[in-house]
């Protein structure tokens, strides 16, 4: 294709792939240029790229410079670094690059035109799956073909391939723009700063004249209350027999009781499948120290297999127990397991009772620390089971009905009231629900008061405008973040950031056994935070993953290593790394404005964010 565009003088040209593994392939492939159709010489080229790496030093070791210096070409995606980006951008708009190759989820960010822009897939990837490209998503695409002031016209060439389908890019092609929709979301931050500065009644008034509100206007006019209003004067017929005070409590407590539920099932299939975090089971190799919930110690002999419910090992005692002349073995569950505590390499055998005893005795006589199971499912269990009888559903007339969908006139009527509530409910309405649905439970943890002002509390966490902030407020409440330690207290904040689960999550276990230190600190935090992880979890707010890889990540960043040994600690794209310490760098910015309520922990999080915040993360 090169060749070809090369031929036909269609050089400079941007090539769309589906993913940054597709660029990288195919900067790789690109052969050898000695000519080329471009204005700028190869001796040019060269003296330009090399004013660059003065200006950018860090580059000189990029993996991708040997590639850039022999084919003229680069890969361009979320994964670079924003070093190599500033860098491809700048060569790209001066004329001395041929070929770029970027993701198509880059389109929009892309800083530099060319003559041609070659498109390989009428689909694109948006996080979770490939979805069909819109008409906007193309016409970002498209609109980088001809260069300002150098070509009259720009080239579009659609490519063949097993994930394009030319009949549809050509009916985008000829489609308008996409309309453009109120994309307003409450959430707690929203809530907390409207209830800083206004009452609730005026914040009512102020989503009747949202963009949502307007965008809908006209088709909520049309739609028709009375057959929801029959369903309801039907409902409170019942209202003697529910344990709720209205029938809109009784919508509530149903969707608080099933979302319970739900989770009460997922912990039961975890337990089918282990009875402790796949962290803990990673430790659990032949010569690991473990503590049952008596404190009694027991060494491994034999790693689980991964459906196991018990692991096989060796009471810790003196004198040795014995049997028939060999150890005594013990085959402790692992939901009994309650403390992980150090490696003894080089077990003996069973039958060696001298060199047990040896081991045994020296167990005793030089301690080591172990480190707790935090919040395995039996304890998380309780805890919901405790919120879940504490509803007023399991001593309602109308249980059966409402919760288990028998064969009850109140259930049905309360099932096609909620569906049509759902198929009539304004944008306004629905907006003005959440917002006090979200109210309510800020109300229950301290930060709103019965008439809708703010707490002391509510006051700070206003000042957190972040995506978590009731899980950062309430790790500050129980001082979990440290104000004497800002490496730390980055290496903390950083499982925030994180908004889906990651391939490194995978080797939990290893890092936990690799970095205990960070570790304890991580569970401390865990375990304060799981409470309040239930409650968000039965009220039906979404819960992020707070992965441990995080943690040691930033936290020796913030220490001081170097770039490559960051890298070796968790296997990912550059640019994934970036973006994971900036936005752990605009959360502790966020905490830095705590100086009035929490000065120490303010400053802290201040020096934090200078420690995270050099190069290659940022440009200078």
């Amino acid at each position: 294709v090169m060749e070809v565009l090369r031929a036909a003088n269609l050089l400079p040209a941007i090539f769309f792939l589906k993913s940054r593994a597709d660029c990288e392939k195919a900067i790789e492939m690109c052969e050898p240029v000695e000519e080329t159709s471009l204005v700028k010489s190869r001796e040019e080229f060269e003296a330009r790229v090399e004013e660059l790496l003065d200006e950018f030093p860090f580059l000189r070791g990029h993996k991708h410079l040997e590639v850039l210096l022999r084919a003229r070409v680069g890969a361009h995606h979320g994964g670079q670094l924003p070093y190599w980006k500033v860098f491809l951008e700048k060569l790209m708009q001066e004329g001395y690059l041929e070929a770029i190759f970027s993701t198509s989820t880059v389109a929009a960010g892309v800083n530099f035109p060319a003559r041609t822009v070659v498109i390989c897939q009428s689909d694109r990837f948006n996080g979770h799956e490939f979805v069909p490209l819109t008409a906007t998503e193309l016409l970002q695409m498209t609109g980088r073909a001809g260069r300002r002031g150098m070509d009259e016209v720009g080239f579009v060439l659609i490519l063949p391939g097993p994930y394009q389908d030319a009949r549809y890019i050509y009916d985008l092609l000829k489609s308008p723009p996409d309309p453009i929709f109120s994309q307003v979301r409450v959430n707690f931050s929203m809530v907390l700063n409207l209830l800083l500065s206004h009452q609730p009644d005026e914040i009512k008034d102020l989503f009747a004249v949202s963009l949502a509100t307007f965008q809908n206007m006209a088709s909520e006019r049309k739609k028709k209350r009375k057959a929801q209003a029959r369903l309801f004067r039907k409902l409170q017929e019942w209202e003697e027999d529910i344990a709720c005070d209205s029938v809109e409590e009784a919508l509530e407590m149903r969707k608080r009781y099933q979302n319970l539920t739900d989770r009460i099932k997922e912990l039961k299939k975890e337990w089918k499948r282990k009875s402790l975090p796949s962290a803990v089971q990673h430790l659990l190799v032949r010569g690991r120290v473990f503590y049952n919930r008596r404190s009694v110690p027991y060494v491994v002999l034999e790693r689980p297999e991964p459906f196991a419910d018990r692991v096989k090992s060796v009471r810790l005692t003196i004198p040795v127990k014995t049997r028939r002349g060999r150890v005594k073995v013990s085959y402790i569950r692992l939901s009994r397991i309650a403390r992980i505590g150090h490696h003894i390499s080089d077990l003996p055998s069973l039958e060696d009772v001298g060199e047990w005893h040896r081991i045994m005795t020296e167990f005793y006589e030089d301690p080591r620390e172990s480190s707790p199971v935090f919040w395995g499912p039996d304890e998380e269990m309780a805890e919901l089971l405790e919120h879940r009888s504490s509803l007023p559903c399991e001593g309602c007339k109308l249980y059966a009905a409402c919760i288990k969908g028998s064969d009850h006139p109140f259930g049905h009527l309360l099932h096609r009231f909620q569906m049509s509530l759902e198929a009539t409910t304004s944008v306004q309405d629905k907006l003005w629900k959440s917002f006090v649905y979200h109210m309510r439970f800020l109300q229950q943890e301290g930060y709103v008061n019965p008439d809708g002002s703010l707490t002391p509390d509510g006051i700070w966490a206003s000042k957190l405008r972040l995506d978590q902030p009731l899980l950062i407020s309430e790790g500050i409440r129980n001082e979990v973040f440290p104000a004497n330690d800002p490496p730390l207290l980055a290496g903390l904040i950083a499982p925030f950031v994180i908004d889906r689960e990651r391939a490194q999550d995978i080797e939990l276990g290893a890092l936990i056994y690799k970095f205990p230190d960070l570790a304890k600190h991580y569970f401390h935090m865990i375990q304060t935070l799981q409470r309040l992880k239930n409650r968000l979890q039965e009220w039906g707010f979404a819960i992020p993953p707070l992965p441990f890889w995080t943690v040691p990540t930033v936290y020796f960043w913030a220490k001081g290593s170097n770039w490559e040994e960051v890298k070796e600690i968790v296997r990912m794209d550059e640019g994934d790394l970036v973006m994971l310490i900036i936005r752990t760098a605009d959360h502790l910015h966020q905490i830095e404005s705590l100086v009035d309520s929490h000065e120490d922990l303010a400053r802290s999080a201040g020096e934090a964010r200078s420690l995270i915040m050099r190069e290659p993360v940022i440009v200078v």
